[in-house]
């Protein structure tokens, strides 16, 4: 029996040993389990973290999104508004110039309908009614009127200084005198 009792007690030994290897693997595996459970609650918080800026990107594409959509009818906007400032600028050049141009007409009517006539004009009135004058002259004496006549060039020329943009030529006063010379010598 003893030898059964030092079996047993070697066999015990080894139990216990085994159970302190087992102790130790199980302290060991208590010890891991702990490291992986404050690593899993790590990874939770970045994960956890990780939602929260997924939710915050999403907000700001949503903002990102609206701002884009405001900044396109912004433009939009600008384009119409530039689009009618240059219509307006258009139409305002038109008014402009229609504004000069009835300006023009205005104070061509005026000149035209005034009861005071410019100097230039007033000259030309008194020419034209003493050439009026001298006309009755010369068709009441048609026989004076041949000799009282200016030469062509001399006429021409009196002509040009008096109207500068007189397109009147030589030919053309030489056939005016011809036709006044026929007239004062057919027969009343």
């Amino acid at each position: 029996m003893q030898a059964d009792v030092g079996w047993v007690e070697q066999e015990l030994n080894e139990v216990r040993g085994d159970c302190r290897v087992l102790e130790a693997e199980r302290d060991k595996a208590c010890a891991d389990r702990q490291q992986v459970e404050a690593q899993l609650a790590e990874l939770q918080a970045q994960l956890a973290t990780l939602a929260a800026d997924r939710e915050e990107l999403a907000q700001l594409k949503k903002e990102a999104a609206e701002v884009h959509r405001e900044g396109r009818a912004i433009e939009m906007e600008k384009a119409q508004w530039q689009q009618q400032l240059s219509d307006a600028r258009c139409e305002l050049a038109d008014a402009k110039a229609t504004i000069l141009k009835q300006g023009d007409k205005i104070r061509e009517l005026e000149r035209g309908y005034s009861l005071k006539p410019n100097p230039a004009e007033s000259r030309l009135r008194l020419e034209i009614g003493e050439l009026r004058s001298q006309l009755a002259d010369l068709e009441q004496n048609p026989a004076t009127a041949s000799q009282d006549l200016p030469e062509a060039a001399d006429l021409l020329n009196r002509l040009k200084a008096q109207r500068k943009k007189s397109t009147a030529t030589l030919a053309d006063v030489e056939k005016i005198l011809e036709i006044l010379e026929e007239g004062s010598n057919e027969p009343d």
